[in-house]
Parts: structure tokens; sequence; C-alpha cells
């Protein structure tokens, strides 16, 4: 990223006249991305605590919520600081049941790092679709914007582990803001990024969780194995990658300043990494065109090996150490992932822990294999509660 790029901080800022007000017990406030305005975090602010939160209004909820509420929380970032994320919780229509509602947290995948591109300010049909199916399955959701994404020096945007950490901070935070009926059970449903952080929430959520949080398992989709090797393996020779991966490299290079990446970016590679300090996922692909990965860099990125072998081990996902089942779920036409190398991966994952369920769908048409996905994710989660 550039240097002299302020860090961005998703935030809910506090106005005077929200200040005013008061929604379960935490200090109203209006939905405002503005990183310039992001208040530092005082010494009292913890991983997890809630900053301010506002109820949705009514006509904002996405079908299948019967309430949601909109926060802001503090969560310890890639850099080791912290930053404020925001996230929505909603609650499903109905009688909750004696044990409270279940919580599944919706870990979306790319969509850029600019706030404007946070789901919580414009969310797609498809993310819409995902809540209200979560919803519909009597599941109170939390759906995070990932914090802090393009501090300077740190890869916050792909960074699996600081992802997976925001994730658990939204729950903690989730369950002050939440009402009475939800239940310290949850999971975590992820794609693409969101996979990624779940795959390390299946080792170490439980040990990050606090209090009474009872986490129970995790599925992921469109998991990006390999991801790692590609972005640290990045050269003039780089195979070709569905276009959504080469969306992804640009956003994760924009993460980082522009002297680690010295001359290593081509002319074009450096026009789009600054399209990507700006641009959503659909915009960014538009602009992207034809354009392939051995198209952005001049020479390997493993020039610089300091950068390469950082961007290796924050990128990299677990296979083992498992200590939560998880699904893995890879479909054979999928345009978000390098496919052969997430299949790779999920056998693999599956051979090495007996906490790891692997599905995969064998039909080439798209939208079966997406149904079928959506059934095997169903199952699993039903069986987590």
């Amino acid at each position: 990223m550039i240097t002299a790029r302020k860090r961005l901080a998703r935030t809910l800022v506090v106005t005077a006249a929200a200040a005013a007000l008061t929604v379960g017990g935490v200090t109203g406030a209006l939905a405002v991305a503005d990183p310039e305005d992001a208040p530092a975090p005082t010494g009292g602010q913890t991983a997890g605590s809630v900053f301010a939160n506002r109820t949705i209004d009514d006509r904002a909820l996405v079908p299948g919520a019967a309430a949601g509420q909109q926060y802001s929380y503090w969560s310890v970032g890639a850099d080791e600081r912290l930053h404020l994320s925001t996230a929505v919780l909603l609650e499903p229509r109905g009688k909750a049941p004696a044990a409270g509602w279940p919580v599944v947290v919706w870990a979306h995948g790319s969509d850029g790092w600019n706030d404007s591109c946070a789901p919580s300010a414009k969310r797609d049909a498809d993310d819409r679709s995902t809540l209200s199916h979560l919803l519909g399955r009597g599941y109170a959701v939390i759906a995070p914007d990932y914090a802090a994404v393009g501090a300077p020096g740190s890869p916050q945007y792909s960074d699996v582990d600081a992802t997976a950490h925001n994730i658990v901070d939204a729950v903690r935070a989730g369950a002050d803001v939440g009402s009475s009926s939800l239940s310290p059970k949850w999971a975590v449903v992820g794609s693409t990024q969101g996979a990624a952080a779940a795959t390390s929430l299946a080792r170490n959520a439980t040990a990050w969780q606090t209090g009474e949080l009872d986490f129970r398992g995790a599925a992921a989709t469109s998991i990006p194995a390999g991801y790692d090797d590609v972005v640290a393996g990045l050269s003039p020779s780089s195979s070709a990658v569905p276009t959504a991966v080469v969306a992804d490299v640009l956003y994760t290079l924009a993460s980082q300043s522009t002297e680690d990446l010295g001359t290593i970016l081509t002319p074009r590679g450096e026009a789009l990494v600054q399209k990507a300090q700006k641009l959503c996922t659909s915009a960014l692909i538009k602009e992207i065109g034809g354009t392939q990965l051995a198209d952005l860099v001049s020479k390997p990125l493993a020039s610089n090996a300091a950068l390469a072998s950082s961007l290796r081990k924050s990128l990299a996902i677990p296979a083992r150490g498992f200590n939560r089942p998880i699904l893995m779920s890879q479909r054979l036409v999928d345009e978000s992932v390098v496919v052969p190398a997430s299949l790779r991966y999920v056998t693999q994952a599956q051979l090495s822990s007996n906490k790891v369920k692997m599905s995969t769908y064998l039909t080439g048409d798209e939208s079966a294999g997406k149904r079928q996905e959506q059934a095997a994710v169903d199952n699993f989660l039903g069986g987590l509660f």
C-alpha cells in the first residue's frame, strides 16, 4: 500500500446527535465510513469490546430478519494494534428456542478493502441471499466487515489469522449488543477469504473465545488453497489463474508499502494496484480485463525475500491441528479459486485430521454444484447444534 495513505478502518463514528441515543446499553451511532475520523483506542479498550451500535431500521433488514443491530467493535489487526471494525447482527423471525437462537457467522469473500466496499454499506444480492437463507434455517447471523484492511507494512486484507481473530471479536461484541434470546453456541460459514479464516477458527477459536461462548465448528467453501504460493511466487512467468484470483492478488499487493514492492511492479501492475485501493471487486475485475498475474510484475516478488516470507506466513491456510469439526467443500466449476489446488488441499486435510469432512460434487453444471453444496452446508450446520 502507498505509505502516505492513511490506515483504513471500517468505523461507526459517534456524532453529537447520535451520542444522545442509548441502544441496548451502548451508545448509539450513525454509520460513517470515514477513516480520518476513526477514534484512537483508549486504555480501557480491549479486543471484542463494543464501541457503538444502532438498531437497523425494519425497512433495511434483509428478508427473514425480525430485528438487527449494526455495531462497531475493537479488534486486533495483523499489525497487533487495535482497530475498529463493523458488523451486523440479525435475528430470525419466530419464537426463539429455549436455549436461544444458535449463532452462525457469515464470513464473506473478497469485496475490496475501500470502506465503500464493506458489505454493511453495500451488500450484494448473493450476500443478502446467504443471510436470508441462514435466517430461514433458524440461526441468528453475524456478518462482519473485517478490520483494518490496509494498515501499512501489514497484509491486513488477506491475513488469515487476523481475519479469524476479527470474527471471534465480532461474536464477542455481538453477544453484548444482542438480545437475551441468543445462544452462546456459534459456528462459522466462510467462502474464499472467509473460508481461509474458517479453517483457522476450526483450529484456534476455542482458545480465542471468552466467557460462555461455545464454538461448534466451521464450514468452508471455495477455499483459496495455495494462495500463499501464488502471491509469494508471483513472477513474470506466473501461470494463468481466474480473474477473481488476480483481483485478490492486487488487493494483497495494495496492502503493501511502495518501498516493499520497489521496482517489482510493471506500469500495468502499478496502475491496477492503485485501482485496487479504490474499487470494489466487481469494478476491479472489469478493469483487469485480460491482464494476468505475469503482466503485473517485471521481476519475481521473491526478489524481496523478506516481503515474500511475510506474505507466505500470513496467507498460509492450516491443513491440520483442528479441534472442532470442519466441512471443506469444493465445486468443480468455481471461478473464485484455483480448483485443482483447492481439491488437493481438501484431500490432504481430510487425510491429516479426523475433524475434516470433505465434500465435492461430481457435476460440471455450476448451478447444480451450488445447490448440492448448499445442501451439504445445511446438513453440516444442523449437526453442530
